[in-house]
């Protein structure tokens, strides 16, 4: 009995679901050839990017791809680059902890902005089948490996159900945030995206 996922979207379809909704994320733009590439870096204007293959599996920053190119995550400075590492990675498959010995094909890239990270936090909503609706799962230890901070300090992981029939109060969303050891202005606006996801 294989589970069946009825959502899954690449980042850059989650970026504008999160940016039409209100919340920051930076600035891109989706390419599936070089060219397309080279021109989502021009037009971004700027010259610290990040291209990242579109590929539904995590672990991208570690995986190579059978072009040779190791990563899937990368940081470039001019719209060239972009083109170049393109052409490693579209139409190339990507081989990650999740996608198994055969690895999953990579048809298109997102262009974004690098924006300088201070301190990464996890946060997902998923669906509890013991209280039969969502709960909020947040740790200040945030990054790409999750899985290792709930088995190696289960204490880390703050889990706040929610009242499918009330949703999440501000009250609620201000004391996880607090949790999470924001404060000030910035305890508000994680409250505020917290309600806004």
């Amino acid at each position: 009995n294989q589970q069946v996922r009825n959502l899954s979207i690449h980042e850059y379809m989650s970026a504008n679901l999160l940016s039409e909704a209100g919340i920051k994320v930076p600035k891109g733009h989706v390419a599936s050839t070089p060219e397309e590439a080279f021109q989502a870096a021009k037009d971004l204007g700027a010259s610290d990017l990040v291209i990242k293959a579109q590929v539904l599996a995590g672990g991208r920053g570690k995986g190579h791809f059978d072009s040779g190119l190791k990563g899937g995550v990368k940081v470039i400075y001019s719209p060239e680059e972009a083109r170049d590492l393109a052409s490693k990675m579209l139409n190339h498959k990507l081989f990650t902890k999740q996608t198994g010995v055969h690895g999953k094909e990579c048809n298109k890239v997102f262009i974004v902005e690098r924006k300088y990270v201070r301190r990464e936090y996890y946060f997902a909503i998923l669906m509890d089948r013991a209280t039969q609706g969502p709960v909020l799962v947040a740790s200040a230890q945030g990054g790409v490996d999750i899985e290792t901070v709930a088995a190696e300090d289960p204490e880390a992981i703050i889990k706040l159900p929610v009242d499918i029939n009330k949703g999440l109060s501000l009250e609620s969303a201000l004391q996880l945030a607090s949790q999470l050891g924001f404060v000030g202005n910035a305890r508000e606006e994680a409250a505020d995206t917290f309600l806004k996801l």
